[in-house]
């Protein structure tokens, strides 16, 4: 009878360290997923603001290769005009026009002492 009682108080034993163990082991296992929730959320991310990027260089190109985009760069950095246009050239003038300057002394105020003492102990 003794060694019934002793072979399953073993059992409950070990029964117990392999519970304790899985338990571990799940425990690690939801950790390592939690931290893989995260990088794909960070990945995720970055690719939704990689892929608005390249959206918008794929706009950026579409224009710069579109004939608006060549008559405006003609127009305003080339200096070129079209058929009929009449050209603006605006110089500037020969010789500098003087600009006086006006020099204004700064204005003091003389405050006396009692006027000093009166704003400190009673001023507004």
């Amino acid at each position: 009878m003794k060694k019934i009682l002793t072979d399953k108080r073993l059992i409950v034993v070990v029964v117990i360290l392999i519970l304790v163990l899985l338990l571990l082991n799940f425990n690690q296992r939801m950790v390592l997923l939690s931290k893989l929730r995260n990088q794909v959320k960070t990945l995720t991310e970055e690719y939704d603001h990689l892929e608005a990027t390249h959206a918008s260089l794929q706009t950026q190109i579409a224009y710069a290769n579109s004939d608006k985009a060549v008559e405006e760069w003609a127009r305003e950095q080339g200096g070129m005009i079209q058929d009929g246009d009449v050209p603006i050239v605006i110089m500037s003038p020969s010789t500098p026009v003087p600009t006086e300057r006006v020099e204004t002394e700064p204005t003091v105020d003389e405050v006396e002492n009692w006027e000093i003492w009166r704003e400190l102990f009673f001023g507004d």
